[in-house]
């Protein structure tokens, strides 16, 4: 069960990238200090009981772009190779790319913010329904029995993708007249094969770290692939033959259901993320 606090770690404030790319730089530094030097050193806001500087800091590390720990309120932030790479190709979070390496990090099965990752794994009825905010609470309460409402659960999370950090990537919509959540359906982008492939390995690697080689099943159901990123089963399996002709995996479509072989890994494919952008 999740706790109150877990579920409202960001204190009601959308990310902001220009607060994000802050994180990063600081990162970079190995920088350790108190919320208040962290303001101090960036110009994020921040006051004794709320503020902005601690909940970007757990949203930069939700997204992978760093790794930080707190001891009696002092923060030690670094750089994960993944954050490392964002930072030196695109520390300012401009390119939909890092966006999107974002999403799929903050809504990731099991590692991801809870509510992220609620609504992109276990509640997502596909591209053709929608669903209402009283069926995910429905839902939601088996993983929450506590008071807070369906807005301040998810209305954070439901602003960054209307109108916030994450409305680029067009991933979902609300329906104005009976306010319920869709995904939409969206096209694989041959610029971001290798961020489709990263985040295959490392969901990969966490959920089914005992395989080598995994189903198609699997690959939809268990890891999430194609609704992380918008992609419909069809375009998925486009996918696995692009990547396949890559050497980043093998595919074995004599089996049913068929089968992807691992042939890379997560941390191996990060030098390659930025390298299809025109």
């Amino acid at each position: 069960m999740y706790s109150r606090s877990q579920l409202q770690f960001h204190e009601t404030f959308q990310p902001e990238p220009g607060y994000l790319a802050k994180l990063l730089v600081l990162a970079s530094e190995n920088y350790v200090g108190n919320k208040y030097e962290i303001s101090e050193k960036t110009g994020i806001p921040t006051g004794k009981q709320k503020g902005k500087v601690e909940p970007h800091i757990r949203f930069s590390a939700y997204m992978g772009l760093i790794n930080y720990t707190c001891e009696k309120g002092t923060y030690s932030l670094s750089l994960p190779p993944l954050g490392d790479e964002i930072y030196s190709q695109d520390p300012f979070l401009h390119e939909q790319l890092s966006k999107w390496l974002c999403h799929y990090n903050i809504v990731r099965r099991e590692k991801g913010a809870p509510q992220w990752s609620f609504l992109a794994n276990e509640i997502h009825p596909g591209f053709i329904q929608s669903i209402s905010s009283e069926r995910i609470m429905e839902q939601f309460r088996k993983q929450f029995d506590g008071n807070l409402s369906y807005e301040e659960i998810f209305g954070v999370m439901r602003r960054s993708y209307l109108e916030g950090f994450f409305k680029e990537l067009d991933y979902l919509n609300i329906d104005e007249t009976n306010k319920n959540l869709s995904f939409h359906e969206i096209s694989a982008r041959d610029e971001l094969m290798y961020v489709y492939a990263y985040a295959m390995m490392d969901s990969w690697e966490y959920i089914l770290p005992e395989k080598t080689e995994i189903t198609l099943f699997e690959l939809l159901d268990r890891l999430s692939f194609g609704k992380i990123f918008g992609l419909a089963h069809d375009t998925v399996n486009e996918l696995l033959d692009d990547m396949s002709g890559e050497g980043i995996i093998s595919v074995n479509r004599q089996l049913f259901p068929t089968t992807i072989i691992k042939t890379t890994s997560s941390n191996e494919l990060i030098a390659q993320l930025y390298s299809r952008l025109l």
